[in-house]
């Protein structure tokens, strides 16, 4: 889990969206600091070893408040 400030870190969550040989993708999500009702969201592209540790990743960032959350949740399961 991230080092997160006291008062967001019970909204962390981290899924696995995919993984197969050599790949995995992650998605990480909590609620910022300030301002209130602001999610940080990064999309965690990682290059597994044949070992399963992690040779490269790649990190998308964005900040989406709950309604667009919701909106992209709403489009990936329509």
């Amino acid at each position: 889990m991230k080092n997160l400030h006291e008062s967001v870190a019970h909204t962390y969550k981290e899924i696995t969206i995919k993984e197969s040989d050599g790949f995995r993708l992650r998605l990480e999500k909590h609620e910022v600091v300030s301002p209130k009702g602001l999610y940080n969201v990064d999309l965690v592209n990682e290059i597994l070893k044949t070992d399963g540790t992690v040779q490269d990743s790649n990190t998308y960032n964005f900040f989406m408040t709950k309604e667009e959350l919701q909106t992209l949740a709403q489009g990936l399961t329509a």
